[in-house]
């Protein structure tokens, strides 16, 4: 990720472990995901395996992880960095 916004500024690593908690954001989004592979497995699929299911699991895992790991740190700081149109637009 790049260190600060090109836009205002502002820093995205503002103190030593600020992303921790965008783990847990981590955590809820792959749950998402996890849920939308199992419901979508089940509606194609009316008799699959557990392991089926596993490995379209860890698939789903690899492929989304940039997804992921961007999403949730963006989440989290958004959080507590609330954007501020009226002074990004000052900026030159």
């Amino acid at each position: 990720m790049n260190t600060h916004c090109a836009t205002c500024g502002q820093s995205f690593d503002p103190e030593p472990g600020f992303y921790f908690g965008a783990m847990f954001v981590s955590y809820g989004v792959n749950t998402a995901f996890f849920i939308a592979v199992w419901a979508v497995l089940a509606l194609l699929v009316e008799d699959y395996s557990l392991t089926t299911l596993l490995v379209l699991l860890g698939i789903s895992v690899l492929v989304f992880l940039p997804l992921t790991f961007r999403l949730s740190r963006s989440i989290w700081i958004a959080v507590f960095v609330p954007f501020q149109k009226a002074a990004a637009q000052n900026l030159p």
